[in-house]
């Protein structure tokens, strides 16, 4: 076949050479034939010979799976809960034909059914030519980017629509030259469709023409296909019975293998509150509150955390320092941060600042929006301060946001700002306090400092890391750029060359990318952990027993017994396997029964799950919160 006939189709990346190292996608590709229009009729059904040709999107078919899919309240699956479950794909100039064929099994526990968003069966069919651009973060399948994506169509039964048919919140950068915050859009101006359903059999078909400007001889399209499958009794059960599923050809055959991961790691530490008249911002870490601060050790006597680059000193065994950390407190809207910085000192490495990109630079980034991505240039994203995510670029005895330069504003932060302003200078001292001491003649740099931000208080956490660069004034002279990145990261420990992420550039994850930045869990004291107050017999066992009171609004009391001395976790998660609290976190715990107090007050009505895990036992159960 001719290659001006086909579409290269697929989730395909562009890569540019730079100096840069960008963090790598792996993307199936799919050809998609080219078909003449005449030849399809948008009726629901697949049978016209062209379809015998078309590029393949095989999530569950007869010969394997190519899907990651959820248990949720079926956990005694040992497949998803379908016959067949694929798509074909075909294009003419402009336009992407797509046919969806969903077989469902049909029996107690599964059927065709459709309730509206978040329940039952959904289907998202995703589409963009902008494979650059990610989606906005929040479920609203970003459809005020139709066409041109990245968005995805939800189909719901016999209805094709861009959000389900609800109003959608309309990002500023995207009203164009309307002042609409909120609106409906509506699928049929971009695509054709025709459905067919059998709820006896539990087939579900969709047909669709999808109009695309990218779609033509050579181009490239980024493609997915998810959704959900429920039935009408899960529903009646449990009242949230959806499974979410995505097309995942990278693990091949385990439809319940978690092909990226498990997500974003995050290390987690608690943080203790303080008051403020405790402490004085003068550089020196002299008073004893900060004895019991929160920890972030990126190297110490007792090890590494830390992910560091040799640069031109290809024999190092270990980073040039002696210790580099930092420690954190709280009071409300304030988080207090203590870094201390004791490098080397000799030939190869020396305090040395020369401005950014080079000697030694350190980097303080906070967030309190998980979810919003940097901007992924590395100009410390400071017009998103305070809320984040950013960073403080501290460069000797200098604190600075992007060292006073000038700032290009992207346009949907310039609402905040004259909305001609397209530059503008960030200044800490509007959101932080801070102090600085320096001896170059032993390599000792400490920053201390009070930064502001709005989501500090009780029971909150914000993202939080520690990075930068050490050079010295001789590989300064030697090689005009000697930095070496280095940034926090606790999941390899004791590997300070090695790459936690396989990216290859430690000041990626600072400057360009929050994703691995840790999270600071603020609390009013050591967590309290204490025995029952009853006489029983010393568990033999190790048990969770279920909350109570279960339900609860919004405090629930949680009791577990220890069979014998070990290292002790327990956490909250949401649904969808996120951690929402760690109520004990790797505590040593004696033979006993204990219970731990939880306040739920910031969180959503819904089903959470906690989870201990003692010694080799790891058990889960079941509470709601009910508002």
């Amino acid at each position: 076949m001719r290659t001006n006939k086909l579409l290269q189709f697929g989730l395909f990346l562009l890569l540019f050479s730079s100096m840069l190292v960008a963090q790598e996608f792996v993307r199936k590709e799919v050809v998609v034939p080219k078909v003449d229009p005449s030849a399809i009729t948008i009726d629901g059904q697949m049978n016209e010979s062209a379809w015998q040709n078309a590029g393949e999107a095989n999530l569950v078919t007869s010969t394997g799976y190519e899907i990651f899919s959820l248990y949720y309240y079926r956990e005694g699956l040992s497949e998803p809960d379908f016959d067949e479950l694929y798509g074909r794909m075909l294009w003419s100039q402009d336009t992407l034909y797509v046919f969806m064929h969903i077989d469902e099994f049909h029996n107690d526990s599964t059927n065709l059914f459709w309730n509206g968003k978040w329940t039952g069966d959904q289907l998202f069919v995703s589409l963009s030519d902008r494979m650059a651009k990610n989606m906005q973060g929040w479920y609203d399948g970003n459809s005020y980017l139709a066409p041109d994506g990245p968005y995805h169509f939800w189909i719901l039964g016999p209805d094709v629509t861009l959000n389900g048919g609800d109003q959608t919140y309309i990002p500023e950068e995207y009203r164009g030259c309307y002042e609409d915050s909120l609106a409906t859009y509506d699928p049929s101006t971009f695509v054709r469709w025709a459905t067919q359903i059998d709820t006896n059999s539990g087939v579900w078909n969709v047909e669709m023409a999808i109009y695309n400007p990218n779609v033509n001889a050579q181009g490239r399209l980024g493609f997915n296909i998810g959704g959900s499958v429920g039935s009408s009794y899960t529903h009646a059960q449990h009242g949230d019975a959806y499974a979410y599923y995505t097309w995942q050809p990278n693990i091949p055959d385990e439809p319940f293998g978690d092909p990226f991961g498990n997500g974003i790691i995050r290390k987690e530490f608690q943080v203790p509150v303080v008051d403020p008249a405790a402490l004085t911002i003068d550089g020196v870490m002299n008073e004893s509150v900060w004895n019991d601060a929160g920890k972030a050790n990126l190297i110490t006597s007792t090890g590494y955390e830390i992910f560091s680059l040799y640069y031109y000193r290809e024999g190092l065994t270990e980073p040039d320092f002696d210790e580099l950390y930092g420690r954190l407190l709280w009071a409300k809207d304030t988080l207090y941060v203590f870094i201390n910085w004791d490098e080397f000192h000799n030939d190869s490495t020396n305090l040395f600042w020369a401005g950014k990109w080079t000697g030694d630079q350190l980097f303080v980034s906070l967030t309190n929006r998980l979810s919003r991505a940097m901007q992924g240039w590395y100009d410390g994203n400071v017009y998103a301060s305070p809320d984040g995510p950013y960073h403080y670029l501290v460069l000797g005895p200098d604190f600075t946001l992007n060292n006073n330069e000038e700032t290009y504003v992207p346009e949907e932060y310039r609402r905040c700002f004259n909305q001609s302003d397209s530059v503008k200078i960030f200044y800490a001292s509007d959101i932080a306090r801070w102090a600085i001491t320096i001896d170059t003649m032993s390599g000792k740099w400490t920053t201390e400092m009070a930064i502001y931000n709005p989501h500090v208080t009780a029971q909150s956490a914000i993202g939080f890391n520690i990075g930068g660069s050490v050079g010295s004034s001789y590989t300064h002279a030697q090689y005009g750029d000697a930095y070496a990145y280095f940034t926090w990261q606790p999941n390899i420990p004791d590997e300070p060359f090695g790459d936690p992420y396989g990216n290859g550039d430690p000041g990626f994850y600072n400057l360009a990318n929050a994703d691995y930045w840790a999270l600071a869990k603020f609390v009013n004291g050591p967590v309290s952990v204490e025995p029952q107050d009853i006489t029983i017999t010393p568990p033999t066992n190790y048990n969770l027993h279920q909350n109570f009171p279960n339900p609860f609004n919004p405090t629930t009391t949680i009791r577990f017994d220890v069979a014998q001395s070990s290292v002790v976790s327990l956490k909250v998660y949401n649904l969808l396997g996120q951690v929402v609290t760690t109520l004990v976190d790797g505590q040593n715990m004696s033979q006993g029964t204990y219970q731990v107090q939880w306040n739920a007050k910031d969180l959503a009505s819904g089903i959470y799950l906690y989870q201990l895990e003692a010694g080799d036992v790891k058990v889960s159960r079941k509470m709601i919160l009910l508002k």
